[in-house]
């Protein structure tokens, strides 16, 4: 598993606005023995970018997942949203989203953008149909 900037981590999303992402590319299996490379390449990024507002995990170059590779996918997304920062999959192919379909997850994972700042700087919750904050995976 390696994971590698799409794009500078500080760099503005496309989006309007000023919301700053980071973006991490996935390669290769994300498994058992993979799996905290990846955890610890995320922790080192949002590190890095302390502003960020938005986590986006391209999986376009990304092979086999395991449960493992699974759970670790569930503890980014609970974790970011925990922390107030979007989370996103980007380009996930058709043995992810199968995998996903499967567990009943694709729409926690790719759906779910986490909390978002209302206009006064204070998180609010993202509204129905989304899945963040303490408890939930």
């Amino acid at each position: 598993m390696t994971t590698s900037p799409d794009a500078e981590p500080h760099a503005p999303s496309p989006s309007p606005g000023p919301r700053r992402t980071v973006r991490l590319a996935l390669t290769g299996d994300l498994d058992y023995d993979t799996c905290g490379n990846l955890l610890q390449r995320v922790q080192l990024a949002l590190r890095e970018h302390e502003d960020a507002q938005e986590l986006r995990l391209d999986c376009a170059e990304l092979g086999a997942v395991d449960s493992m590779g699974l759970s670790t996918l569930l503890q980014i997304h609970r974790a970011a949203c925990q922390d107030g920062i979007g989370f996103r999959l980007d380009g996930i192919g058709p043995v992810l989203k199968r995998l996903l379909d499967l567990t009943g997850t694709y729409e926690h994972l790719h759906a779910s953008q986490g909390p978002t700042m209302a206009a006064d700087g204070q998180h609010r919750d993202p509204g129905p149909g989304t899945t963040s904050g303490p408890g939930r995976a």
